[in-house]
């Protein structure tokens, strides 16, 4: 028996990515608050220990340094966190890709072929996934990070090459690097 032709690819939106990266960050959180308490236990204890050995402005300098580099790591790490909430917050919800004979839709934003100008990934940075981005011959664009979708972006190229007519691909190259 011959399997039936795939008419269209649906991707629905898959909280499960986003909500491991936010367990992991409440998990660095903890960590690094942690830390933080080690370090300023430790530094009360040196100071009691050798309270007569330590003065002026050199003491201070250092603690001052010690405590910047741990508190800064707890405010980089919140940050973080803070963030993967956020995204976690605002996934969307039923299909997040669709691609098919007619068009495709990407974030809510649908089009059929003749009006797609482009399909390109977009790089992540700091604190930011990597993406897909649709953009249409009108300037409309639509984002959607892959972390909110549980598909391969090489699979996503295939699939538009397929269902385009050879007429469309997805630029990956901002992965690569």
């Amino acid at each position: 028996m011959i399997p039936a032709p795939i008419d269209e690819l649906v991707v629905s939106y898959d909280p499960g990515p986003l909500a491991d990266k936010v367990e992991r960050r409440r998990r660095l959180m903890r960590s690094r608050l942690m830390s933080l308490g080690i370090t300023i236990v430790i530094m009360i204890v040196i100071y009691v220990w050798q309270r007569e050995q330590l003065q002026g402005a050199g003491f201070i300098t250092v603690y001052a340094v010690v405590l910047g580099i741990s508190v800064g790591f707890v405010v980089f790490t919140l940050i973080g966190y803070l963030r993967a909430r956020r995204e976690l917050g605002a996934i969307g919800t039923g299909t997040a890709i669709r691609i098919g004979a007619p068009g495709i839709q990407v974030a809510g934003l649908a089009a059929p072929w003749t009006q797609v100008t482009s399909l390109t990934t977009v790089k992540g940075g700091l604190g930011r996934e990597p993406a897909l981005r649709l953009t249409l011959s009108d300037g409309r664009t639509s984002t959607l990070p892959f972390d909110q979708v549980t598909v391969f972006p090489a699979t996503l190229d295939t699939t538009v090459r397929a269902f385009s007519g050879g007429r469309h691909g997805i630029d990956l190259s901002a992965l690569e690097t």
